[in-house]
């Protein structure tokens, strides 16, 4: 049987000139860097026989998809499975947000505030997931998203709990990439 192959990326280095948590807020592009980044990244997969680029609807993720499709020559397609955390600090002062709701972010008492729950993003990653094992068995995709839901399931298909201390240890970088093989289990292998 024919592995198939996701490679989970997460969106370059995005402008954001005020270091506010952007979440799902319009209009965060990438930097300069990002896109230089992305280009060099792109230039690593070109040959790795990928064959559909699918990216979260934000600006910053659809840039970076375009990126990698120019040198891919693939269309991106738009999943809202791997659209942003709906984090309901958005607009917040980076640094607050990190010093004293971070840690936290996903208790309960945020949770019933409207923030979106680690359980709800592994559900519809692994929505994501078990449609391309469908549409694409054998194949390789790319899935363009963000760090906590692609965090979340790697945690949860690698049977970690995703707590404040496995994030801070394991985070993903902006412009890396884990790579997912399903060959009737799930394996990760970045």
């Amino acid at each position: 049987m024919k592995k198939t192959v996701i490679y989970f990326i997460r969106h370059g280095e995005v402008h954001n000139p005020k270091n506010v948590l952007y979440g799902r807020l319009p209009k965060f592009p990438l930097t300069p860097k990002g896109r230089e980044d992305i280009k060099l990244l792109a230039q690593r997969l070109k040959n790795e026989g990928i064959t559909h680029i699918y990216t979260s609807p934000m600006r910053r993720t659809r840039e970076t998809a375009q990126i990698i499709s120019e040198v891919l020559r693939i269309k991106p397609q738009i999943s809202l499975y791997l659209i942003e955390t709906y984090d309901i600090h958005r607009g917040m002062p980076s640094s607050i947000f990190r010093q004293k709701i971070e840690p936290k972010l996903y208790s309960r008492k945020y949770i019933l505030k409207g923030q979106e729950s680690i359980e709800s993003q592994a559900e519809r990653m692994l929505k994501f997931i078990n449609k391309v094992k469908k549409l694409h068995k054998g194949e390789k995709v790319i899935a363009v998203s963000h760090g906590d839901p692609i965090m979340i399931t790697k945690a949860h298909l690698s049977g970690e709990k995703f707590t404040y201390d496995y994030k801070k240890e394991n985070y993903i970088k902006k412009g890396d990439y884990f790579i997912l093989e399903i060959n009737g289990g799930y394996k990760w292998t970045k």
